[in-house]
């Protein structure tokens, strides 16, 4: 899948109209269309508020694969970070995440 066509599948599964969604990125409907067809190639700030706005990865926008990452970029760094903690520390991060989880929306992970 190209990278226009993933732009606009991410668009038509959000439901929006090419006019709706280039009044979100505050660019021309021409713009988008341009994009969505492969004409041109967003540059990079814009492409990081695309992935931004549909929850994706830029990694998984960019690259060839059709099919979204489960985590968005935030969370994947979170991942690699987490990953590089020995264990006992880990017990910490996740016992710290699951009381903010309580505390914010009244659950938690539970084992």
């Amino acid at each position: 899948m190209s990278l226009g066509e993933k732009i606009r599948s991410l668009r038509l599964r959000a439901k929006r109209s090419l006019k709706d969604q280039s009044k979100l990125l505050r660019v021309s409907m021409n713009s988008l269309y341009r994009w969505e067809h492969d004409l041109v190639i967003p540059r990079r700030p814009m492409l990081e508020r695309i992935a931004d706005g549909y929850d994706v990865t830029l990694d998984w926008l960019l690259s060839d694969s059709s099919m979204p990452s489960l985590v968005n970029e935030t969370e994947n760094k979170l991942l690699g970070l987490y990953r590089t903690l020995p264990s006992p520390v880990k017990y910490k991060v996740l016992g710290y995440v699951e009381r903010v989880c309580v505390e914010e929306k009244g659950t938690g992970y539970r084992r």
